[in-house]
């Protein structure tokens, strides 16, 4: 249907902005070509047997053309586009977006949505957007991702032939929008570093400051309620429990960079601590993750930060 190449027609659009007549792009399909030809057929037979209804019916064949194209048109025209990253991506998996369209007569659009690539012949499978009630109005599409960091979303195409067919309306649309794909989790043996903690006579890394606290979590029941963070729930109503710096081994809480003195490329680093911080978090341990530049410590959100901070390392 597409001649998918550098050629391609496409247009910029901002978050929020709404599809105009620059971003929409319109030909007729082989049945719209009929309607007209079966117009001006009508009208050279008025014109040379001077028949009246032939007057009519091409007069009317062409209004109702017209009005059907324009219908087709305005299944695009004035469409807001919004989308949110429904679930974490890590690199060489799928990002799956949901899109969601905003406009007026949302019942009345039937449109066709995916992302390609204008350098690949394998191109996705269309996905019809529902639009069967104002509230159902949501699609996902979802495109292909090699490596880590933060990507720019694919060039988007809409398409659609509604109500009649007549004509074909499209875009192809290249958004601002980004989306954050973590690094592949790879498991390696790793070596504990010295990490600057101190340590004690057997050469374990320890932490000093019994009654200091070293962060705050959510308060779990059965928790003595000497941990309560009274201050804090005076100020937001909300239990918070202290958790105490003691003297103890650290060196498995910490993930770091220097456990792999080895390993020279960004990447295999990046998938080497993804995996460690992945198991952290599955096992519910506490765990700190230092990277060269950034020192991400127990607190709201660890888990989305250590791993945006591993994706752009």
């Amino acid at each position: 249907m597409f001649n998918f190449s550098s050629s391609l027609p496409i247009k910029e659009i901002a978050e929020g902005e709404a599809i105009g007549w620059r971003h929409i792009i319109i030909r007729p399909t082989g049945l719209g070509l009929g309607m007209l030809a079966v117009s001006a057929a009508a009208w050279i037979l008025a014109l040379n047997y001077s028949v009246n209804l032939a007057y009519g019916l091409s007069f009317w064949i062409l209004s109702f053309s017209i009005w059907a194209m324009l219908q087709a048109i305005l299944q695009l025209y004035g469409t807001t586009l919004l989308r949110t990253q429904t679930a974490e991506c890590f690199a060489g998996e799928n990002a799956t977006l949901t899109i969601t369209v905003k406009g007026s007569n949302l019942r009345q659009r039937r449109l066709y949505l995916r992302f390609i690539n204008p350098d690949d012949e394998n191109l996705m499978p269309m996905q019809f957007l529902h639009t069967n009630d104002d509230k159902n109005n949501s699609v996902r599409l979802s495109f292909p991702t090699i490596r880590r960091g933060i990507v720019k979303v694919p060039v988007l195409q809409i398409y659609t032939h509604a109500p009649f067919s007549l004509l074909s309306v499209y875009t192809f649309l290249q958004t601002d929008w980004k989306v954050t794909v973590f690094p592949n989790p790879v498991e390696r043996k790793f070596f504990l570093s010295n990490h600057e903690k101190g340590s004690d006579e057997d050469g374990k890394i320890t932490q000093s400051g019994r009654d200091d606290v070293a962060f705050l979590s959510a308060y779990q029941i059965g928790e003595p309620l000497k941990q309560v963070a009274w201050k804090q729930y005076a100020k937001s109503n909300k239990l918070l429990s202290k958790q105490m710096e003691e003297e103890h081994s650290v060196s498995s809480n910490i993930i770091s960079y220097k456990d792999y003195p080895d390993v020279s490329s960004h990447d295999e680093l990046a998938s080497y601590l993804c995996f460690r911080v992945l198991s952290a978090e599955k096992d519910r341990r506490s765990y700190i993750l230092e990277l060269p530049y950034d020192f991400i410590s127990p607190q709201n959100g660890q888990r989305n930060k250590a791993l945006t901070a591993l994706s752009i390392f």
